[in-house]
């Protein structure tokens, strides 16, 4: 009898920690501020027919920021997706930025030399992009599906003039190898705000609207700048 009171305790107690650890893994489970998206369908009428904001394009929008530097995310288990867009002629001569959105909610365009991140929890996204016209959507958009794991970091590319190896749907996304991102991105500016849209903040409450990290102010003196010293002219060397 003695021992089957004691065998009913550790089973008991057994139990009880696996318990713990279910409620305990539960509680740690992130969810993100994004409308849910369903990836086995294409975009619908909604997403190709609709008013939109408006963004300038490089040609315009001459604003410069700090230089890529890794950021560590607000939460250990999301992850970093990087986006970015090189410095090439073609995207320097862009009047009107496309417009970017993650599950149907809109972030920051992507101008030439630009990069920003966001900050997403383990799971299936949509990336799309649709170019308006004076605010007005009307073309399909191309979009890119993604998966991302906890407390990974992923590069995700927008080039629309290199099209080799994208399959038709994707349009200018490409997500790079870690190798070819960063030294592509090495040279990209923050020129816009990032967004974090875990739904769980540093206390552990919800809340329901993206958070908005600001980038730094820009200060010319960080950047070391290459100046030819001046010298007199010697009439001798003529």
């Amino acid at each position: 009898m003695r021992y089957l009171i004691l065998s009913l305790c550790c089973a008991g107690v057994v139990a009880g920690c696996q318990s713990h650890k279910t409620v305990e893994e539960n509680t740690t489970t992130l969810t993100a501020t994004l409308p849910p998206v369903d990836t086995t369908k294409e975009p619908g009428l909604l997403d190709q027919y609709h008013v939109g904001g408006f963004t300038v394009g490089g040609w315009v929008n001459q604003k410069l920021g700090q230089f890529y530097a890794p950021i560590k995310p607000q939460n250990e288990q999301a992850a970093v997706v990087y986006l970015y867009r090189p410095d090439t002629r073609w995207n320097r001569q862009e009047i009107a930025a496309a417009n970017l959105f993650i599950n149907g909610h809109r972030i920051p365009s992507l101008l030439h030399n630009h990069y920003y991140w966001v900050e997403l929890p383990a799971g299936t996204y949509r990336l799309s992009v649709s170019r308006p016209l004076a605010g007005m959507h009307f073309q399909k958009p191309k979009y890119l599906d993604f998966t991302v794991d906890a407390s990974q970091t992923y590069f995700i590319k927008y080039d629309e003039e290199n099209k080799i190896s994208r399959s038709e749907h994707t349009g200018p996304f490409m997500i790079t190898p870690d190798k070819v991102a960063h030294q592509e991105i090495a040279f990209t500016r923050l020129k816009s705000s990032s967004y974090n849209f875990v739904a769980q903040d540093a206390s552990g409450k919800v809340r329901s609207k993206p958070q908005e990290l600001k980038p730094l102010k820009y200060d010319e003196k960080s950047e070391v700048l290459l100046v030819k010293p001046f010298k007199l002219w010697n009439p001798l060397t003529w």
